[in-house]
Parts: structure tokens; sequence; C-alpha cells
């Protein structure tokens, strides 16, 4: 019988990480789907703005070729920009309080005919137009804002060239290399105080990005690289814990071990030659299971600093958090109904907001845990995640006085509901019978 043990009142172990962002805002479907209450509940602290209102931007929001039509034209001037949509699209992130992560960029291009993912005309140009994007997010350039956006991406997987997919780069591993170099030394150069990094890879490692950061090092300059973000989709845990690790020992190896490690694209995929068998179980009691593994292996397992899930974006097949609920009527917008993944994120958001990690041991590797306090209140967070069905002991201590925490399931039946309350003087051992691919969520009352 496996035993989760958390002493609440022991050391910290470090901060909670923003590991429960996702990809896409509140408002999508061209401002048509509202799901501003639901990503308030859950806290996703970033949304990362990529295929944002796919296909290319549907020609208005965030790509460069939507924001910056006439590559011709001259950069300084104000009103050579289209910053109205994505204006719209980045406040109501703001509003709900999911800072984006700005893809610098194109969207990927799944059509016959290729229309923005070539190398641009002009390095030095093109980074010159990401600087006065940037300026005008953050220092009020061409009546713009002044947000505090810290991360800032250059591109995304431009290593699915080497195997000869043309949906995101149609240059070579050389002039992609090439453009990042001139774009991050001037974005840093410029915004010394933001994260320039990249590039959104498909993966932690491979030839490609050994040749990437061959080529960084290779310049007499040091190219900055403040975060190295990368992407999976799989359904065992244990193919993301050696990813990380990939992605560290990479950046080490070539001397840019202080760069963020950033996953800031993951999703449930059994077998990507019948992706559609996936789907289903992104939306129901696996794909809970799976994100509360996921995000609770993050947390104890990495040094993974922030990730975002993909979709967010209800009309996508890739959205596990949401479907929708009422379709729009007059001045009413169509909104979304959580799905049992969405509550794995809320759960997270709780320890998320007690701050303190403390450690949730368990001497069972299949089942993944992590746990929070900040004196006040406590909560642990428990995935039993492609296993059998299981009996699962909880030994806590150190409870906050006069705490009285509350347990609650996620799995094939239910959905965050409240099975008991526990009222430890200071501790409690109990156990709980939980199926297979559930979740349990032990803590102070939700607010």
């Amino acid at each position: 019988m496996p035993v989760v043990s958390v002493d609440f009142s022991g050391r910290p172990i470090g901060s909670v990480r923003p590991l429960h962002g996702v990809n896409s805002g509140p408002m999508t479907k061209v401002f048509t789907y509202d799901a501003r209450p639901q990503f308030i509940e859950a806290g996703f602290p970033y949304a990362r703005l990529h295929d944002v209102e796919y296909p290319y931007g549907s020609g208005e929001f965030v790509d460069i070729p939507c924001i910056f039509k006439n590559y011709d034209a001259d950069e300084t001037d104000p009103a050579n920009y289209n910053f109205g949509l994505t204006d719209e699209y980045l406040k109501v992130c703001m509003e709900v309080g999911s800072e984006p992560l700005f893809r610098l960029g194109v969207s990927i291009e799944h059509a016959p005919v290729k229309r923005y993912v070539y190398p641009p005309a002009d390095y030095e140009k093109w980074a010159r137009i990401c600087e006065h994007i940037i300026r005008h997010y953050t220092e009020g350039w061409a009546n713009g804002f002044h947000w505090q956006i810290k991360y800032w991406e250059i591109w995304n997987e431009a290593d699915n060239c080497i195997k000869g997919s043309t949906n995101m780069w149609l240059g070579t591993p050389e002039q992609f290399f090439e453009l990042y170099c001139v774009a991050a030394a001037h974005l840093k150069e410029k915004f010394p105080h933001l994260k320039i990094g990249g590039c959104g890879f498909t993966r932690a490692y491979s030839p490609f990005m050994e040749d990437f950061f061959k080529y960084l090092c290779a310049k007499p300059q040091r190219i900055p690289l403040d975060f190295y973000s990368w992407h999976l989709y799989y359904s065992d845990v244990s193919e993301l814990l050696a990813s990380a690790v990939q992605a560290d020992d990479l950046k080490k190896r070539y001397g840019y071990e202080n760069a963020e490690n950033i996953f800031d694209e993951w999703n449930y995929m059994h077998d990507w030659s019948n992706q559609p068998e996936s789907y289903p179980k992104i939306k129901n009691h696996i794909g809970a299971a799976h994100c509360a593994a996921t995000l609770c292996a993050m947390q104890s397992k990495t040094s993974i600093a922030l990730a975002t899930y993909f979709e967010a974006d209800v009309v996508k097949e890739w959205c596990g958090l949401f479907e929708v609920d009422k379709m729009s009527h007059g001045k009413q917008k169509a909104t979304v109904r959580p799905l049992k993944p969405f509550y794995a994120f809320k759960a997270f958001n709780e320890l998320y907001k007690m701050k303190h990690a403390v450690a949730a041991r368990c001497d069972s590797e299949n089942i993944y845990a992590c746990a929070s306090s900040d004196g006040k209140r406590a909560g642990v967070l428990a995935a039993n995640y492609m296993n059998e069905d299981t009996v699962l002991t909880f030994d806590l201590q150190g409870i906050p006085a006069g705490e009285v925490l509350e347990v609650r399931i996620i799995d094939e039946d239910k959905t965050f509901d409240t099975l008991i309350t526990l009222e430890g003087n200071n501790s409690v051992r109990f156990s709980l019978p939980l199926k297979s691919n559930a979740v349990v969520y032990i803590g102070s009352k939700i607010i």
C-alpha cells in the first residue's frame, strides 16, 4: 500500500513555480468564446501566444506579418503597425492575471501553400520590428502600454525542418541559427531587463539543438539566451522527466546553465500514428490524471521554471480544459464549461497561492505528488496515473493550527468532488481508495 508523507511544518524546499500556464488567452475565436471566469478560477499565471486565432492569426493577431503587414515599410513609423486586435487580446490576458509569454514569429502552416514560414529577407530589420513590438507593449510606444511582460520567445519549432517538415521553417538550420543570433543580440541590448530566448523546439534535445548551441558559442560575442523552451506530447511521464534532464544537460554543456528551462507546449498523446484515439482522453479523467501527474512531476522532480499547457482555446482539438457551454446570443458571449483536467490546474493553483513548496515523499514511484504551505494553509496534490486501482495512505504532519482539510477527488465518476473533511490536531493519517487515473487534492478550504 503506497504512502504519501508530508510535514507541512518542515523547511520549505523552494517556491511553487508557475507551471500551470496555458497556450492562448481567455477570449478566443475572435472574442466569441469567453473563458475569463475559468482563467481567474484556475489562476493560469501565463498565457503563451502562439497559434493565436489560428490559422495565421486570422490576419490580425500576434504574428509578425499580422502586426507589420508590409515588410518593405518603415519599421520606425507607428503608422505601419497593426496593433489593434492584438492589443485587445493581450488586454484580456492581463485583466485575468495571465501574463503573456509572447512568441515573436509566425503560426504553424499546415496548408500546402506556405505564406510566412520563410526566413525574413532582412534579419536586422526583423529584429527592429520585434523591438518596436516590445516597446509598444512595455514602454508605451505607438500609443501602447507599460505592461510587465517579461518573456519574449523567438520563433517556434524551427527544428522540424530537419525531418523534412515545412510547417514552421522553410530555410536551413544555419539560417535559423543566424536569425536567432541577430534578433537575440539586438533585443537584449535594447531590453536588458527582459528575458529573451527560445526557441520553442519540438523536443528538449536533438542534433539540431546541439548545432544551435554550437553556432551560438562560435560567435565572438556571447549570444543572449535567457531561457531555453521546448515541447513534448506524451503519455509516459518518465519521458517528460528524461527530457527535462536533457534540456538541463544541453544548456550546461555549452555554458548556458543559467538559462531558464521552459516547457511551453505539452499535452497527452499516446500514439502519433493514431492521434484521434488520444483526443477523448485529453478531455476526460485520464487527461486529468496526466495533467496532475505532470504538474506534480515538474514541481517535485525537475528544474522547469515555467510551463504552459497546449491548449486553452476551446475550439481546438487539443483543449482538454473546457468544452463549449452556451453559444453566443445577442450581446451574450459564448461560454465554456470546465472539464475534468481543468480541476487539476485549479488544485495546483491552490498550492501555487501558498507559495512555499514542502516535500511530499512517496514510497511508490508510480504515484506523483507535491505539496505546499504558507504556515496558515496547507495542501497536497497526488495522482494515481496509469496504475492499477490502489489504496493510498496519507501521513500528514504539521497541519496549521485550526485548519480543516478538504479531500477532493477527480476520477471517472467524480469531478473535484469533496469526499470528506479532516480535522487534524497537527497530524492525521488515513487511507483512501483510488481508482486508476484518479487525482486527489487534500487542502485547506478553497476560497
